[in-house]
């Protein structure tokens, strides 16, 4: 029989992880001196671990828009959708089981090889927020793209351990879900 990729299971975590990405990241923010930090990265890091970079890359463009254009942060601008994409991208490949077998196989403890597997996210993501973020920023700051980068850089940095371990509880929480509420990917990555 062949296999359906794009299920009812799929579209009911997508929605919820689209409206979630939404509020965690609009409504619950922290403002820091030169960024603002969320928890807006939480969905799309759930969505790479459940059903890899496409799906992970759907929620963050999509909560991207959806956002702007319901809370009318600014004019909707698409440089920070391409940003979302390519992080969604890097959380799915990094976080989705079948993509990271070797680190299975090198890790014996199912807990270490996640919490590998969200370092390795959170790490490749910063480096995409600060490069490409700071730059989108330079749109409509009148400072210079390294002066932005160079007082975003902290806080990127800091927030990688922080991610980390709210990435690995979070999938450690999913594994925890009963097997009819779990795609296979997730069962079998075990």
């Amino acid at each position: 029989m062949k296999k359906v990729r794009y299920s009812t299971l799929w579209l009911a975590y997508t929605g919820v992880l689209v409206a979630l990405q939404i509020v965690l990241g609009n409504l619950v923010q922290v403002a820091l001196l030169e960024k603002q930090m969320n928890l807006g990265f939480l969905p799309i890091a759930a969505a790479g671990y459940l059903f890899g970079p496409v799906s992970a890359m759907i929620v963050a463009a999509l909560g991207d828009i959806l956002g702007t254009l319901i809370f009318g942060t600014g004019a909707y601008f698409p440089g920070f959708t391409l940003t979302a994409l390519i992080v969604g991208f890097l959380y799915g490949v990094m976080l989705y089981p079948r993509y990271q077998k070797w680190l299975t196989k090198a890790f014996k403890n199912h807990y270490a090889d996640i919490a590998a597997r969200a370092l390795m996210a959170a790490a490749l993501a910063a480096v995409a927020y600060i490069f490409l973020n700071s730059y989108w920023i330079t749109f409509f700051v009148p400072k210079g793209y390294w002066v932005i980068l160079l007082g975003r850089l902290p806080f990127n940095l800091a927030e990688i351990p922080i991610f980390t371990a709210i990435i690995t509880i979070t999938c450690v929480a999913l594994d925890r879900l009963p097997s009819t509420m779990l795609p296979t990917s997730v069962t079998q990555g075990k």
